[in-house]
C-alpha cells in the first residue's frame, strides 16, 4: 500500500518537473539530428510568430527563465538563425528569425510532428486529455502563485 504522502507519486510539483524532463529528452533525442533542442525550436518558433521581440516578451511567453533565454539565444545567434537588433539588456534587444532559422524550423517540422505522434500514441488515445489535464495544472498553479502575492 503507498502512503498518499508519498512525495514521489503524489507532488504535483516532483510529478510535474519529471514529466517535463522526459518530455524534454525526448524531443531532444528526436531534434539532435537538426542540431537543435526543444527549448531552441521553441524559442525559433516564437521569434518566427512575432519579430522584434525583446528577451523579457520573449521569456514570458514561453514560460522560461530570462537567463535560459539569453543561454539559447547566444546559441542561435552564433548559429546565424536569429538576429539582434537594439540595444543591450533584456529590453533594449530586438529579435528576428533569420532565413536560414525559418529554413531550420520547416526543416525541423516532420521531426516535431513525429515526436508528438509518438508521445500521443503512447497515451493511449488519452492526449487530448492530458493536454487539457497539463492547461488545467499550469492555470491552477499560476492562481497559487498569484493568491501567494
Amino acid at each position: 500500500m503507498v502512503a498518499r504522502d508519498d512525495i514521489s507519486l503524489f507532488c504535483f510539483g516532483h510529478r510535474s518537473r519529471k514529466a517535463a524532463r522526459a518530455v524534454t529528452r525526448a524531443f531532444n533525442q528526436r531534434l539532435k539530428p537538426l542540431g537543435l533542442q526543444i527549448t531552441q525550436f521553441i524559442l525559433l518558433g516564437a521569434i518566427s510568430r512575432k519579430d522584434d521581440r525583446s528577451i523579457a516578451d520573449l521569456a514570458e511567453d514561453v514560460g522560461v527563465e530570462p537567463s535560459a533565454v539569453l543561454r539559447n539565444l547566444k546559441l542561435l545567434e552564433e548559429r546565424g538563425l536569429v538576429s539582434n537588433a537594439g540595444g543591450r539588456g533584456r529590453g533594449g534587444r530586438k529579435l528576428r528569425i533569420t532565413e536560414a532559422g525559418r529554413a531550420l524550423i520547416a526543416n525541423s517540422m516532420p521531426a516535431w510532428r513525429k515526436a508528438q505522434a509518438d508521445l500521443a500514441a503512447l497515451l493511449d488515445g488519452k492526449a487530448h486529455e492530458t493536454r487539457a489535464a497539463l492547461l488545467r495544472l499550469e492555470r491552477a498553479a499560476l492562481a497559487l502563485e498569484q493568491s501567494d502575492r
